[in-house]
């Protein structure tokens, strides 16, 4: 049986696509808490916050301005009252408003030890820091909307990468149950150019400096002459560096791209000339996948994700992305399954294929529960500082999302995922399964956004714009490839026992 995408399948998808399209563009715009900073000469910036900022805020930055800047005798004057703040002087008070101006201004254009023989000024060290996010409480420079690029790319690239990974399993394993859903993996692993195109977009950027989301993309901290230096980002420079970082996207981009063309190709080879040349193909291919996946899975999270945290790191964190790669693919395909079924068009998918998909759904969440608890409770109980800040700026920042996500993605399965009946359930499928998607989202939302938005993280109409952008074009895209290929492998060899699959 064949699918064919119907209008209403496509303005639902383009519809959602649409509207989160409009949410994305008035949420971009409607972006005001921007600090801007203005050089006026090489003794004098002007520091100018659009937003709400509390006393509290205020004099943290103030902190953090005078910290970064030790070498310097600066003097912040509050512009908007005209009151003079010495930056040595911990009573200091800001201005208690929605907006502050200040003029910030050095006492010596050249500092007195680590800067001599420099030819850069005080204004410009702290307008750098500023731009790349060292000194900041605010979004600046589209932080914003580039960090949201990156979890929703990374978040839809990972459920086609799902979808391919349980592709290449099931042929491995050679595993009967499921060959009437393997189109659905097909159609799903499709949409996985939509992720690559993003992500490369993502990464070009910061490569030339269009944004800071990867501090180690900045020179300045990798030269040992630089005001900017960071020795543990430089300690690193092995592995991170530009040229070995393209290598590697190259590396893992071109592999899954050419894995996933290879299966479609064999898959519908299958469905022309039957037989089990093309099956055992699939399943030495599946295997040599997997083998490429191990390594790349965990390489490929420290390099995305990982390394915005650059000064971070854990030997944990690759099995963690893959388990919610991996659940959030699953969740996509039992979505698609059910759609699909309850169009008549999956005849052959029966409540024991429902109860099967229902059961991965609830072991992948235990694992990904397991692996959450395990390197949370590894960190928080030995307290080295540079491993537990990690999550010091979570549960300080991020409290409610943080453990919020926790609860959603461990509860929600464990509560009505036990039960077998529910398990065979479409209705509590579809509405579980979709929380533990958005919960999902939230999950790639905290690895990313500490980073990059430090505190000034939130919810509104740019992340749920772009999310819904994202989702209907994924939807749209993997409906539409579905489509294009019968929703049957025909010539299977395991096609009988999956269309009379019990359980």
């Amino acid at each position: 049986m064949n699918y064919k995408i119907s209008d209403k399948a496509k303005k639902v998808t383009l519809g959602v696509a649409i509207v989160g399209l409009v949410l994305l563009v008035i949420g971009f715009f409607q972006q005001k808490e921007f600090v801007y900073a203005n050089k006026i000469d090489n003794h004098s910036v002007e520091i100018k916050y659009n937003g709400h900022a509390d006393q509290d805020a205020q004099n943290a930055l103030k902190e953090s301005i005078t910290s970064k800047l030790a070498d310097y005798e600066i003097e912040i004057h509050d512009a908007n009252h005209g009151h003079n703040e010495h930056a040595t002087n911990d009573e200091s008070h800001g201005h208690h408003g929605p907006t502050f101006l200040w003029n910030i201004h050095f006492k010596h254009a050249e500092n007195h030890s680590s800067l001599i023989g420099t030819h850069e000024s005080g204004a410009d060290i702290l307008i750098d820091k500023v731009n790349n996010g060292e000194i900041s409480f605010f979004d600046n420079g589209f932080r914003r909307f580039w960090s949201n690029l990156l979890v929703n790319g990374f978040f839809f690239f990972g459920i086609a990468l799902g979808a391919l990974f349980y592709l290449a399993l099931h042929y491995a394993t050679e595993s009967g149950w499921g060959v009437v859903l393997l189109r659905i993996f097909e159609g799903i692993m499709s949409a996985m150019p939509i992720g690559i195109g993003v992500l490369l977009v993502v990464f070009l950027a910061g490569s030339v400096g269009a944004h800071h989301i990867y501090p180690w993309m900045d020179s300045d901290l990798l030269d040992p002459n630089s005001p900017h230096f960071d020795p543990i980002i430089y300690g690193k420079k092995a592995y991170l560096n530009l040229p070995f970082f393209w290598i590697r996207v190259v590396a893992y981009f071109t592999t899954f791209y050419l894995f996933l063309k290879w299966f479609k190709k064999k898959s519908k080879e299958q469905d022309e000339i039957g037989g089990t040349e093309s099956h055992f193909k699939m399943y030495r291919r599946g295997a040599l996948f997997l083998v490429f996946f191990a390594v790349f899975s965990s390489t490929m999270s420290w390099d995305f994700i990982m390394s915005i945290d650059t000064h971070w790191f854990s030997t944990l964190f690759g099995w963690y992305v893959f388990s919610g790669i991996w659940l959030s693919g699953m969740i996509m395909v039992m979505m698609i399954t059910l759609y699909l079924r309850k169009g008549g068009f999956l005849p052959n998918v029966n409540e024991s294929h429902i109860h099967d998909v229902g059961k991965w759904m609830f072991a992948l969440s235990f694992l990904w529960s397991y692996l959450w608890f395990s390197q949370f409770m590894l960190i928080w109980y030995s307290n080295i500082p540079e491993e537990v800040i990690y999550f010091t700026e979570r549960i300080e920042n991020y409290k409610l999302l943080f453990f919020g996500t926790f609860i959603v993605n461990f509860f929600f399965p464990m509560v009505f995922f036990m039960s077998r009946d529910t398990k065979r359930s479409a209705g509590f499928l579809i509405v579980i399964g979709l929380i533990i998607f958005i919960g999902h989202w939230f999950d790639v939302f905290n690895m990313v956004m500490p980073g990059t938005l430090f505190d000034q993280w939130e919810i509104g109409l740019l992340e749920i714009g772009m999310f819904l952008m994202f989702l209907g074009v994924f939807v749209y895209t993997v409906l539409n490839a579905i489509s294009k290929s019968p929703l049957l492998q025909k010539n299977h060899p395991f096609l009988e026992e999956s269309k009379h699959h019990e359980y």
